[in-house]
């Protein structure tokens, strides 16, 4: 089981996500932008965060970048339905500061736990097994 902190600014795709992630035995701490981001990870230990590239108060670039100053060995994956240039150029800049995969939306929930599973060397299954 992994703890993640998912980061989204869209209520019902944050609450698909998160309850998807729930359900599979996964531990989830929820943020709607940036500066929520922030908060959380000075409060807690994720193993891994996903996060939203387009996002108000906070935009998903600086928010990439400063869990990369203050958690380095945090693995973050990036996504992002476009914008003015597209999901993937947006995708591809997010690659260039440091997050470990990046997902065009929409995403499955289930894409994001193997994309998660895949960056945290979890086999499936390692994920049926209660300890």
């Amino acid at each position: 089981m992994a703890k993640f902190l998912l980061v989204d600014d869209n209520e019902e795709l944050l609450e698909v996500q998160s309850a998807y992630l729930k359900a599979k035995g996964q531990t989830v701490i929820t943020a709607r932008n940036g500066r929520e981001t922030m908060m959380q990870l000075d409060g807690g230990e994720f193993d891994i965060m996903i996060t939203d590239v387009i996002m108000p108060e906070m935009e998903g670039f600086e928010t990439i970048m400063t869990a990369r100053k203050n958690h380095p060995e945090l693995p973050i994956i990036a996504m992002s339905g476009g914008g003015r240039i597209g999901a993937t150029d947006y995708l591809s800049m997010a690659k260039s500061m440091g997050a470990k995969a990046a997902l065009s939306k929409p995403v499955a929930p289930a894409r994001i736990l193997s994309e998660s599973n895949n960056i945290l060397g979890i086999t499936p299954a390692d994920t049926s097994s209660t300890a």
